[in-house]
């Protein structure tokens, strides 16, 4: 049993977090709307350049060639419309409206009204709230944390303390008892709020959206409460000492060894994220310990 207290999720953090997903909830309904609209663009480009060629009896051998492929482009394109719709047809409850919040999701209004308050949102010609300027560039930095929480802190998620070795997600079986969830516990040491890190591990996963009713839970105040179970429950450092027939090894120097050996095989599997992905820069860690949003 854990003999060390954190102290509790504070409210402004419960604010600023239930923000940061009603946001990011919103951009995802913005940003399937943007990718809809550019396909749709884009087929009907194609439609336009396909109309003269194929209008066309007597075609030259070059025509030809160009309408076979701006057809193989428009099968593609009407492909990716079908996916695209359905991405927005999915998203389309995170458009949230005044009526629905005044009439279903009165427990919204604070954050809402707070978020317009700091510019972050307003309300569309639809009557719908929808992400301003200021909202992109918040939602771009929750990005930019995301990004580094799995680059630095994501490797500590099951560590085997007796063998010192990390597991591979893609190889081990994470179910197995010989893993460590120490993400709380680097974090401390780094002095990184470990709430904001559990909050951004959540995020990452969607584990706040697995339940279709999470609005409602964030409104009557108890979304956050496997959150906060989690960061109280995890191993602290000063636990993670022992002793051996060397002597006594501090929690400290345990934990330090093993950020060190971690953030190694971090910077390996970015570079292989990289070569993947071509993402050009590692994120830089220290994003994470920056409340942007207040």
């Amino acid at each position: 049993m854990r003999n060390t207290t954190r102290p509790p999720l504070s409210d402004d953090d419960k604010q600023e977090f239930g923000q940061l997903l009603l946001l990011d909830r919103l951009m995802q309904y913005e940003n399937a709307l943007a990718d809809d609209r550019e396909v749709a663009a884009t087929t009907s480009e194609l439609e336009a350049q396909e109309k003269p060629l194929k209008g066309k009896f007597f075609r030259s051998d070059e025509e030809d060639y160009e309408l076979e492929q701006i057809q193989q482009d428009l099968i593609e394109a009407r492909q990716a419309r079908k996916e695209t719709t359905q991405e927005l047809k999915d998203a389309e409850p995170n458009h949230l409206s005044i009526a629905l919040i005044e009439q279903d999701e009165s427990g919204l209004e604070p954050f809402l009204k707070h978020m317009e308050q700091r510019g972050v949102i307003h309300v569309d010609e639809q009557n719908c709230f929808a992400s301003t300027e200021q909202g992109d560039k918040v939602y771009e930095q929750l990005v930019e944390q995301l990004d580094s929480y799995v680059t630095h802190f994501d490797v500590y998620a099951y560590v085997d303390l007796e063998e010192g070795g990390f597991a591979d997600p893609e190889t081990d079986l994470l179910e197995d008892n010989r893993w460590s969830d120490l993400r709380v516990a680097v974090a401390e040491h780094k002095g990184v709020d470990p709430y904001r890190v559990v909050f951004l591990a959540m995020l990452s996963a969607e584990v706040f959206f697995e339940n279709p009713e999470w609005r409602f839970d964030l409104a009557v105040g108890s979304l956050f409460d496997e959150l906060e179970a989690t960061v109280q429950d995890q191993i602290a450092v000063e636990e993670l000492g022992y002793e051996d027939d060397e002597g006594e090894v501090s929690g400290e120097d345990v934990i330090a060894d093993i950020i060190e050996q971690g953030s190694v095989l971090a910077k390996e599997r970015f570079q292989a994220r990289q070569e993947a992905e071509e993402q050009a820069v590692m994120p830089d860690e220290q994003v994470i310990t920056t409340t942007y949003y207040w």
